[in-house]
């Protein structure tokens, strides 16, 4: 494996890392007012033109990370219509 695609894997795990201390804490707490709808709608629309790009390059370290984060963004978005109060 070349350093250029560890990196790449490097960067994938720990940015896909970012959401599940928030999925954890709204699980947790079923409290979810405090996070941004709008945040999380350019996260899933950021990280689809990341997965579409992934896809052409075959970039394989970020079309996984992207996805990831996608799907963890939309669970947010669900909690969010569960859990809101607002």
């Amino acid at each position: 494996m070349s350093l250029e695609v560890l990196f790449g894997w490097i960067a994938s795990i720990l940015v896909t890392l970012i959401l599940v201390p928030q999925i954890i804490k709204a699980l947790k707490t079923r409290h979810t007012d405090d996070i941004s709808m709008q945040m999380l709608l350019l996260s899933v629309s950021g990280n689809a033109f990341w997965v579409a790009h992934a896809s052409i390059s075959q970039n394989m370290p970020l079309l996984v990370g992207a996805s990831c984060i996608s799907i963890m963004s939309i669970v947010l978005i669900a909690f969010k219509y569960k859990y809101d109060t607002k």
